[in-house]
């Protein structure tokens, strides 16, 4: 009876403590509820193609998407081009934008592109990461941000920008790819490192990775469906060639840089990798990026460059500074200034001359983005409550039992004196 009363405790035990942890789990152990800034939204999802019409308007920039994300704090323009990269030449700024494939398959990457999963609640990752873009950054209790909360998580198209945004940021604090030109995907491969963060599990040199893996999603291959087995910016890479599926975007086998350009322990690149033969040019709505015309002897792009005419000049007014330090924790004050200094040491080696409040992800600690099937903590709410209604008889059965045989215990030990 003892033994049998003791089991029928540690059900009941068992039962509440599950149902009352699943409250706050999602595919990690989640933090409490209250350690996020806002809570989750409602609402639904647009479609596939609705989602790929508002990527390539994001992809645009601020000065074009206008009202529909945000505006950037005012940092609308970026440097590009080889002024920036070799210390020589005319430093340039440009208008912010995005090549459409690269965002597409980010965010893929990242939530599989679901600002709100089956309980139509803000998906809402265990480190606070809200919605298609996964934002950490400001979205902690007691972080603040130059962005509005509550939009990142209540909207697909606002969300989408602050996570553009945080790219951008990323551009500006790397070393160069080429000759810097936004309008090359694989440009941003230091960028997209950043945008998970900037650490050694994301050096695609780390000796966690087998020097001769295949790309993600390689169609047949076990090893090539594990994200474990690839720093971050491979899996967008390989996203971006073997999309969910052909309604997303039509796949683009993007190019690789050369590892041993790459230094082999560092956590953050340190210096400019040359481009990678055959690189992709540009590219929105269902067409296909072409090829930059890159040789393969690294010579520079064989395509009509820009000649600066109608480029604006560098004012040293909208080009923040960059500390290094990427925390990811957004002060709000998103304006500095361009000490107009070049970007690289005697070493060539280049640094960002800038200084920003990095808008990147919370630590900058490289954490894994949501799988395909992972619906994130705030998916689980819902869900669980109905289960603990769906528990309620059993659980009201069990305590009847367990006190109904505690009654009779006492009967019996009154009874026996």
């Amino acid at each position: 009876m003892k033994r049998l009363s003791a089991a029928l405790v540690v059900g009941l035990w068992s039962l509440w403590g599950a149902e009352a942890r699943a409250q706050c789990t999602g595919g990690s152990a989640c933090p409490p509820c209250t350690q996020c800034r806002v809570g989750p939204s409602s609402g639904t999802n647009p479609t596939v193609p609705e989602m790929s019409r508002l990527f390539d308007q994001i992809a645009s920039g601020p000065q074009t998407y206008g009202t529909l994300g945000w505006n950037f704090g005012g940092r609308t323009t970026f440097g590009a081009g080889p002024g920036w990269c070799s210390g020589t030449g005319r430093r340039d700024t440009v208008a912010v934008t995005f090549p459409c494939i690269l965002l597409k398959a980010i965010y893929l990457t990242e939530s599989a592109w679901r600002q709100f999963c089956s309980t139509n609640q803000t998906v809402i990752s265990f480190d606070c990461g809200y919605g298609i873009a996964q934002v950490t950054s400001g979205m902690r209790r007691g972080e603040t941000s130059a962005y509005d909360a509550n939009r990142v998580a209540s909207s697909a198209a606002y969300n989408v920008s602050v996570g553009a945004a945080i790219l951008a940021d990323k551009w500006r604090a790397s070393p160069c790819v080429g000759l810097n030109d936004p309008q090359i995907v694989e440009d941003w491969y230091f960028a997209t490192w950043g945008y998970n963060g900037f650490s050694y599990r994301n050096n695609p040199n780390n000796p966690m990775f087998r020097a001769d893996r295949p790309e993600f999603r390689t169609p047949g291959v076990a090893s090539a469906q594990t994200r474990a087995n690839y720093p971050y910016q491979e899996l967008v890479w390989g996203y971006a060639h073997y999309p969910l599926t052909a309604q997303h975007y039509t796949g683009i086998a993007l190019r690789y840089p050369n590892r041993a350009e790459i230094c082999r322990d560092c956590a953050r690149p340190t210096a400019t990798l040359s481009e990678p033969a055959g690189s992709h040019r540009g590219g929105c709505a269902t067409t296909t990026p072409v090829d930059a015309g890159v040789r393969d002897a690294g010579n520079p792009i064989d395509v009509p460059r820009d000649t600066g005419n109608d480029v604006p000049r560098d004012t040293g007014n909208d080009v923040p500074r960059d500390t290094g330090n990427d925390t990811g924790n957004d002060v709000g004050n998103d304006l500095g200034n361009d000490t107009g200094e070049p970007v690289v040491r005697d070493s060539g080696a280049p640094v960002d001359a800038g200084s920003i409040e990095d808008l990147g992800r919370a630590e900058d600690l490289g954490a894994e983005p949501l799988t395909e099937g992972d619906q994130g903590c705030s998916c689980r709410v819902p869900q669980t409550r109905t289960r603990w209604r769906s528990n309620g008889a059993l659980v009201g059965a069990l305590m009847a039992t367990w006190c109904l045989r505690a009654r009779r215990r006492r009967r019996a030990r009154t009874e026996a004196r």
